[in-house]
């Protein structure tokens, strides 16, 4: 009985990406660009502890003339210092182009296309994402930084990531949504 519970559960999340698990089994990654960024500090962003947070979003267009899904990831982040102004000191922003051929494009539909952008889009740019931050923050002359690695599920116990970055908040939003 315990086992059929359990399936059943699995089933009703499943549901959920169902469509966005159809494009991830069609698609090779064939390009990551970096099509845009900006990045920006003030001259108290040396000074003291800071909290930082990142935001994320995804656009997609199907290019079924040519067999492509072309994934736009937008990131930002912002830091923080401790003190009572809410102006971020270092901010920087970055877009990423994935493009992912793909073959056959029967029964596949927009929601799945969004589906996939939203989860393997920011899973397939965030290495270099972090890798963008690491290397900027470093050039701007500041105390090295290592953005962490995207979880796709929430750890289980949130006390360990506010304890180190109190702030830190990530966020999807699709912009197709709008």
């Amino acid at each position: 009985m315990t086992k059929k519970k359990v399936k059943t559960k699995v089933l009703k999340r499943e549901n959920k990406v169902t469509a966005g698990l159809l494009v991830s089994e069609r698609v090779q990654l064939k390009d990551v660009r970096l099509i845009s960024c900006k990045c920006d500090q003030t001259p108290v962003a040396t000074l003291g502890k800071k909290d930082y947070g990142i935001n994320y979003s995804t656009e997609v267009q199907v290019d079924k003339k040519n067999g492509y899904v072309i994934v736009t990831a937008k990131f930002h982040f912002e830091a923080f210092t401790e003190s009572k102004t809410q102006k971020p000191v270092i901010f920087i922003d970055a877009t990423f182009l994935l493009a992912y051929k793909i073959e056959n494009f029967e029964g596949l539909t927009q929601k799945g296309f969004e589906q996939f952008a939203n989860l393997n889009g920011i899973y397939n740019a965030w290495p270099y994402w972090r890798e963008f931050v690491q290397n900027t923050v470093t050039r701007m002359g500041l105390p090295s930084l290592t953005i962490p690695v995207y979880r796709i599920v929430q750890p289980k116990t949130k006390k360990s990531i506010e304890r180190k970055t109190a702030r830190k908040k990530t966020t999807k939003k699709s912009i197709s949504k709008k």
